[in-house]
């Protein structure tokens, strides 16, 4: 008997082992869409005029590509993500309402004052503002949350920041269209 028919044999004789399992396929990955966020369709909900002009600005440079997110596996209690950054993309500074962790797969990245490679994470806290900056060759990472449903909450506050992102990513566009995902996981 091979090792994995034993294995196998093993399984099938432990009561619902097998039934527990859930298997996911990169192929079957879908792209991770954006919401609105929580309590925007109150009557007293505004956004800072900036942050909406710069949200605007987001969409009307989409195009230029730049960033890949793909929701991997996602429970009531796990939310699990596939993210490429390409190298420059300009990630707004922003926060989360659920923590989150990142571990590195390729590439690099500086979050803060540190510098993250392959096989590195980070643990950011629910309400900590944050962005990332791509290396050379991009970043890849798994992203991982402890809920499905989070907003995401927009910090820079002036229209000259917002500017400098719509006009990173058109300055980039062209770079980004031959760029390659360090490791390739699943691509763009």
């Amino acid at each position: 008997m091979s090792w994995e028919s034993e294995n196998e044999a093993l399984v099938r004789e432990e009561p619902g082992a097998a039934k527990g399992f859930t298997i996911t396929r990169g192929k079957d990955a879908h792209p991770h869409m954006g919401r609105k966020q929580r309590g925007a369709d109150a009557p007293d909900f505004a956004l800072h005029p900036a942050i909406l002009r710069g949200m605007q600005q987001f969409r009307e440079t989409a195009d230029c590509g730049g960033a890949t997110a793909k929701t991997l596996f996602t429970t009531d209690a796990l939310h699990v993500s596939y993210v490429w950054f390409q190298s420059g993309y300009p990630l707004p500074l922003h926060s989360h309402d659920v923590d989150c962790y990142y571990l590195l797969i390729a590439g690099s990245m500086k979050v803060g004052t540190e510098t993250l490679e392959k096989g590195d994470g980070v643990f950011i806290p629910a309400g900590v503002p944050y962005t990332v900056n791509p290396g050379a060759e991009g970043v890849e990472f798994i992203e991982m949350r402890t809920s499905p449903d989070y907003d995401t909450h927009y910090r820079a506050k002036t229209d000259a920041y917002w500017d400098r992102v719509a006009d990173t990513r058109r300055a980039r566009k062209a770079i980004w269209a031959e760029e390659k995902a360090p490791y390739g996981l699943l691509g763009g």
